[in-house]
């Protein structure tokens, strides 16, 4: 360790970690801090150029940090001031949404709204593009060479000829604010007077000012690129404005990138009817997660952090060094496999085993003796039955070790105080995280900062018990942060600590069901109430990533629902519910049920679903008494 102790100095190890690990929003971080230990990400190479592109990533992703990376702050950063190396040359727009939702309501219709959102997009879009002009002769001492004639065709377009028209980016630049502080104000006014106003036609402002950019200068050799995050916040009818632009992004020198949550749930047509956009004619769709997991997400989270921690004294940590791999019979071991199998002996003893049967027994690994008891509580029989069975057919008995054996880790140390059950090791921490770099990030931080504060080395391997409370409380922390995330953020609470119970007692009770259940199939035919409430329930689910949903049949990583998807918690919750995190088996849950989950019903409903498996339901783990109020009323 450090001489310093917490707190004293920047060069504390402890301050050094919140820094680099524990300071995760891209939103909120300048590009110096963002940029100075980026990693490309695999995909890089798919989304630079100038067709549209549809990037689609849950919070925590790196959907941020990526299309921040294609605007000029960013490939200034990453490729240094010759423009001529870099990727893209655009600007960063992060889609407010309490300035996007003054255009909507107020007596006036979406179709009425379109005039005066459209006129807001132009200013926005003129807005970023003379920003970067500043920039670039700023930084880089090289003004924009626009011909006079194309900025006074964007003025006059843009109604900012009142008094004189501009003659200069710079008069431009400040005609647009004030243009944008005058249709703030009238938004705050009668909507009267808003209609009143004049307004510019879509996309021609921006058309005028590129079309004058000189074609020999630098920053002519790529369309600019527009990288608008967060575009899920805008209307349905707003969303159909930037469509438009997208539709029609070869008519013009600029392109249109866009970050989303949930590429299912978007509006695909434009403002000209029966006109929609189309993958991969108009653009293309780029699934951050499903290209890290195809393109192993724990080397890339690895060098993440590891480039992170490069600056500071924690720069030799490495990943899979600090965080390793434990297997099943290891924790079997660690669980009280030695107690358990002795348990187990006894009870061969008492049933008549003989002393060869014993000495079979005595051979087996840790995990497969304890499944020996394990299988005959799942299947209501003797423990000598089932290795009766599993010395006649070797075979088979592999065969159920290898599916059940992890499973059976839940019940080792059932109605026992204490850490119940591991997740431990790098490659189960870059499964928790599901390809989410931001929730790898809080993982990995909380995991060594609790290392850390119990005195230890930097360079020494994490504890697996303080690895498995780390995980614990991210997912504790992601499942208090579902309130802020969403209008029906609690609803989305109740549904987690419903279904996550339900996991969890299924892990613990393996009598009368298949081993780790963690999924949930919905039975829709015969839903009592309002359909639109269940889909509105898991259109939101999915989109804060509280649920995954995949295809029933294929089992394929999609983001939306239709009759036959299958739904998982995200697998962060796993070690905070005590479950398995692994995509295994599913239980089937009728539509009402799951909308009772979501709501003041839930423990009733909760309740109702336990009762119907075999035997008692197993007590809380001590982490889930904070919510013991919550599940106490399913008593």
């Amino acid at each position: 360790m450090s001489e310093h102790t917490a707190g004293d100095s920047p060069s504390d190890p402890l301050v050094e970690l919140s820094l680099t690990l524990g300071q995760v929003r891209a939103e909120y971080s300048t590009d110096e801090t963002v940029f100075s230990s980026f990693s490309w990400p695999v995909y890089w190479g798919e989304i630079v150029g100038p067709r549209p592109c549809v990037l689609v990533g849950g919070r925590g992703t790196g959907k941020t940090t990526t299309l921040r990376g294609l605007a000029y702050g960013g490939q200034y950063s990453l490729r240094g001031s010759d423009i001529s190396a870099w990727d893209a040359i655009g600007a960063y727009w992060r889609v407010d949404s309490m300035a996007v939702a003054a255009f909507s309501g107020r007596g006036l219709s979406d179709e009425e709204w379109l005039a005066p959102f459209s006129h807001y997009v132009n200013l926005r879009m003129v807005s970023l593009y003379l920003g970067f002009s500043a920039w670039h002769e700023k930084a880089l001492g090289n003004p924009l060479a626009i011909d006079a004639s194309a900025i006074e065709l964007a003025a006059i377009s843009l109604n900012l000829t009142t008094s004189s028209v501009p003659a200069t980016l710079g008069d431009l630049a400040a005609g647009v604010r004030q243009q944008l502080a005058l249709l703030e104000a009238r938004l705050n006014g009668p909507t009267s007077r808003l209609m009143q106003s004049d307004f510019s036609l879509l996309g021609r402002p921006l058309h005028y000012l590129l079309e004058g950019l000189d074609a020999s200068h630098e920053a002519a050799r790529l369309p600019f690129t527009y990288c608008i995050d967060e575009f899920e916040n805008l209307r349905p009818y707003q969303q159909r404005v930037i469509n438009t632009l997208i539709k029609h992004v070869g008519d013009s020198s600029y392109t249109i990138k866009l970050g989303i949550r949930d590429s299912e749930h978007r509006e695909r047509d434009t403002l000209a009817q029966g006109q929609t956009l189309v993958d991969p004619a108009d653009y293309t769709t780029v699934d951050i997660v499903e290209h890290l997991k195809d393109q192993s997400f724990a080397r890339f989270a690895a060098q993440v952090c590891e480039k992170r921690l490069a600056r500071t004294q924690l720069r030799h940590i490495r990943m899979t060094s600090a965080f390793p791999n434990v297997s099943i019979d290891e924790e079997a071991r660690i669980l009280g496999a030695d107690r358990e199998r002795g348990a187990i002996r006894r009870a061969l003893e008492s049933q008549g085993a003989t002393p060869s049967q014993l000495l079979e027994f005595d051979s087996m690994s840790p995990t497969a003796a304890c499944l020996i008891g394990y299988w005959a509580r799942a299947q209501s029989t003797d423990e000598l039955v089932v290795l009766s069975d599993a010395i006649a057919r070797p075979k088979a008995w592999n065969q159920r070790v290898g599916n059940y054996g992890y499973a059976m880790l839940f019940t080792l140390r059932k109605g026992r105080r204490g850490v119940s059950k591991l997740y431990a090791g790098w490659a189960t921490y870059c499964q928790l995280a599901d390809g989410n770099i931001r929730l790898l990030l809080e993982l990995a931080y909380e995991a060594l900062r609790r290392h850390l504060s119990d005195g230890h080395a930097p360079g020494d391997s994490v504890d697996l018990e303080t690895q498995t409370l780390a995980a614990a409380a991210v997912g504790q922390l992601t499942l208090r942060e579902l309130q802020g995330q969403s209008g029906i953020g609690g609803q989305l609470t109740y549904l987690t600590l419903s279904l996550g119970r339900i996991f969890n007692v299924f892990a613990v009770s393996p009598e009368g069901h298949a081993p780790e259940v963690n999924q949930i199939r919905i039975e829709r035919d015969n839903l009592v109430g309002d359909a639109a409430e269940l889909s509105l329930i898991l259109r939101e689910a999915v989109a804060t990533g509280c649920l995954l949903a995949f295809d029933g049949n294929k089992q394929e990583r999609v983001s939306a629902q239709t009759k036959t998807w299958d739904y998982q918690l995200h697998p962060i919750f796993a070690p905070y519910f005590v479950y398995s995190h692994r995509r295994k088996r599913r239980i089937q849950l009728s539509a009402n049920e799951v909308v009772s989950l979501a709501s003041t019903s839930a423990p009733r409903t909760l309740t109702a679903i336990l009762s119907n498996r075999r035997g008692p339901t197993p007590a809380l783990p001590e982490q889930l008494e904070l919510y013991s109020g919550f599940y106490d009323a399913a008593d």
